[in-house]
């Protein structure tokens, strides 16, 4: 942890979130097929730490900014691209889902939680 710039200071917001939320209570109660995923979390966490310490330091505004400029690229694509053929539709759905759904959900969901630790 303090090799990726961390503290007992700057994680204990994030411990205290996991407490408050019984995360730990509800990992105990998921079912086998969770675990699995977990352990490879695990195994992927000295990599992440440093990202997870660069977000913790970014107010939730960057986030909420990132989830809609992200939404209004994909409105963009979805009225710029022409409807004319399969190929430009499936450039369209595969440029909505991730940039109208999957990364406005996740920004909005980490600049929530980042909003409450703060």
């Amino acid at each position: 942890m303090e090799n990726a710039g961390f503290t007992l200071t700057t994680a204990a917001p994030l411990l205290i979130f996991a407490d408050d939320n019984d995360l730990l209570g509800v990992l105990e109660a998921s079912s086998d097929k969770v675990l699995p995923l977990i352990a490879q979390a695990v195994d992927l966490a000295p990599g992440l730490l440093p990202l997870a310490a660069v977000a913790l330091k970014t107010p939730p505004t960057v986030f909420f900014g990132g989830a809609a400029a992200s939404a209004a690229v994909a409105a963009g694509a979805l009225f710029l691209i022409p409807d004319d053929s399969i190929v430009n539709i499936a450039l369209q759905a595969a440029l909505a889902v991730p940039l109208g759904v999957l990364l406005p959900g996740g920004l909005t969901v980490g600049g929530v939680v980042l909003s409450k630790l703060k």
